[in-house]
C-alpha cells in the first residue's frame, strides 16, 4: 500500500513539474532577442540601448574558453565590449555604479547571472560579445547564442556566461 501510495505521488509532482515548465517556457517572449536591444535599469531609470550603438563602442577581439554541456573547453575568437562601457553609454559613471552591490544579467532564455560591481569595473574581464569566430552570434530564433552574449574572461567553465541578453539590471 504505501509503495501504491509513493508511486502516485512521484507522477503527481513529474507531471505537476512538466505542466509548470511547459507553461513558463510558453511565456517566454523570444522576439525580444530580435530587436537587438539591451535595456539599462536602474533604480527608477532605464534606456534601452540599439545593436548599432554598442558594437559603435570601444570594442575588442579577445580569447576565452567556452566550454558547454555538449563539448569540452574549446577556445574562441570573439569580438564584444566591456559591460563598463555599455553602462557608461547608459549614463551610468564609474562612481554612480559603485552607489550598487550587484549588476544582473537577464538571457531570453530565464536564465540570469549575478555579477559583482567590483568584477565589472576592474581589469577587462566582463564583456558583451556580438561575435564568435568572426560571425554574428545570430538570435535564439536562429539557433544563435546572441545577439549578445555576455561573456566573463576569468570564468573557467563558462558557467556565468549568459546568452540572448536583453536586459542589464544594477541592484
Amino acid at each position: 500500500m504505501k509503495n501504491k501510495i509513493l508511486i502516485a505521488v512521484i507522477l503527481i509532482l513529474v507531471a505537476a513539474t512538466l505542466i509548470l515548465g511547459y507553461i513558463h517556457m510558453r511565456s517566454i517572449d523570444t522576439s525580444a532577442g530580435d530587436e537587438k536591444t539591451i535595456t539599462v535599469i536602474w533604480g527608477d531609470n532605464s534606456v534601452k540601448l540599439q545593436f548599432e550603438e554598442i558594437t559603435s563602442l570601444s570594442n575588442k577581439e579577445f580569447n576565452a574558453t567556452e566550454d558547454t554541456s555538449k563539448t569540452g573547453p574549446t577556445s574562441r575568437k570573439y569580438k564584444g565590449v566591456l559591460l563598463k562601457d555599455i553602462l557608461n553609454k547608459a549614463s551610468i559613471d564609474d562612481e554612480a555604479i559603485k552607489d550598487y552591490s550587484k549588476i544582473l544579467i537577464k538571457g531570453l532564455d530565464g536564465y540570469v547571472i549575478a555579477l559583482p560591481v567590483d568584477e565589472i569595473l576592474t581589469g577587462n574581464n566582463v564583456y558583451m560579445a556580438f561575435e564568435k569566430d568572426g560571425k554574428p552570434l545570430g538570435t535564439m530564433k536562429k539557433g544563435g547564442s546572441g545577439p549578445f552574449q555576455l561573456i566573463a574572461r576569468a570564468d573557467t567553465f563558462s558557467q556565468r556566461w549568459c546568452k540572448y541578453v536583453y536586459e542589464v539590471v544594477l541592484e
